[in-house]
């Protein structure tokens, strides 16, 4: 995979044993818990899109994140492509209402098991959420089932620090 195929970002807001979630109203994944993202623009920086991508769909306005991996993935229901991990604590306070869906603090574990969860993230949030160094997370789909997944090295482009 290019490095121009990972062109969104996924942050793991926590506090206090809990992570903010996401219910997504719009695809992909619409329906589905998932954490904060979206695109990352032309000439941003994975990290920088991330911290924009809080700021904009729950309020925070945070001063650093954690690189975690990429997540990358062939057969979905969007064309083949990836995604760069994030996490951080959360600031203190309330977040603010998202236009992109309802947020809510949900228990870590429930994030690895529950069904109204996109199902990658039982495999790659004990991970992520764990602390454990940066990896590739690859999934191929046959339809919305996962048919095959692998856990690599991170690759040599997955920089979260070069511009897109």
């Amino acid at each position: 995979m290019s490095p121009t195929l990972a062109r969104f970002v996924l942050c793991f807001l926590q506090r206090d044993r809990q992570v903010l979630m996401l219910l997504r109203s719009n695809p992909p994944n619409r329906g589905l818990w998932n954490g904060i993202g979206g695109h990352i623009e032309p000439g941003e920086t994975p990290r920088a899109a991330c911290l924009r991508e809080v700021q904009e769909e729950a309020g925070y306005q945070l001063g650093t994140v954690r690189f975690a991996g990429v997540l990358t993935w062939s057969g979905f229901e969007i064309s083949d492509g990836g995604l760069y991990l994030f996490t951080a604590q959360a600031p203190d306070g309330p977040f603010r209402a998202c236009s992109e869906g309802r947020l809510a603090w949900v228990p870590r574990r429930w994030v690895w098991s529950a069904p109204a969860v996109v199902s990658n993230l039982h495999h790659v949030a004990p991970a992520v959420l764990g602390g454990e160094r940066p990896r590739e997370y690859y999934f191929a789909y046959r339809g919305d089932q996962i048919v095959d997944r692998a856990v690599r090295s991170l690759p040599e482009w997955a920089s979260p620090d070069r511009p897109w």
